[in-house]
């Protein structure tokens, strides 16, 4: 490395860049968020009979928009909560946006092919940084998560002991609440005790022991 030449100002610009781009990229995201339900509210108010209808042409596309960010980063909450490859905010965010593409297809077409073009790709665009947001973020999280040993192993705890309780419900007898099961395992456990085989083989009472 001593006779490697080293662009240092590069160095600092990607540096740099690093530390804009997570606030630029969720910036991004929550411009084609307002952008694309503008438009979506903008084409809808022309066909709009009334003042009530002008004024939901706007608010359905902003809460559609508002609910799928919600949806898409509402697991990135808690960080207990690992999430896996094909999660559920991958799957919602793949989702809407086949009905976000429909929509604008049927919205956009008569004003030509070159509006829904357009709009198809603003809304594949944001799909696309919802994604890597999205990874990077559970990344991140599982990161901070399985550096600190305590919360690693307090978060394996914790998924054995539920593993354990599901698998004791499972075992519980159909319509059998946990208090009947209690009392009828200490019934069983003092018919154990009490009822033993006599010189015959032949059980005696309960309460009465051989002498």
């Amino acid at each position: 490395m001593e006779h490697t030449l080293v662009n240092h100002d590069f160095e600092r610009a990607v540096r740099q860049m690093r530390k804009v781009l997570p606030m630029l990229s969720f910036g991004l995201l929550i411009g084609t968020y307002l952008v694309s339900a503008l438009i979506m509210g903008i084409f809808h108010a022309q066909d709009a009979e009334s003042t009530g209808f002008k004024v939901a042409s706007f608010l359905v596309p902003l809460a559609i928009q508002a609910g799928r960010g919600t949806l898409v980063f509402f697991f990135q909450l808690n960080p207990a909560r690992i999430q896996s490859k094909f999660s559920f905010g991958i799957i919602a965010a793949t989702a809407l946006l086949i009905l976000s593409l429909c929509e604008a297809v049927l919205v956009m077409w008569p004003y030509g092919l070159s509006w829904t073009i357009s709009v198809s790709t603003l809304m594949l665009i944001g799909w696309v940084i919802e994604i890597m947001i999205l990874r990077e973020t559970t990344f991140a999280t599982q990161m901070e998560l399985y550096q600190n040993q305590a919360q690693w192993q307090e978060l394996r705890n914790f998924y054995i002991a539920r593993n354990e309780f599901e698998q004791f419900v499972k075992g519980l007898p159909v319509g059998v609440s946990l208090p009947a099961q209690r009392e009828q395992e200490k019934q069983n456990g003092e018919s154990a005790i009490f009822e033993e085989p006599g010189i015959n083989g032949e059980h005696l009472g309960k309460g009465l022991r051989p002498l």
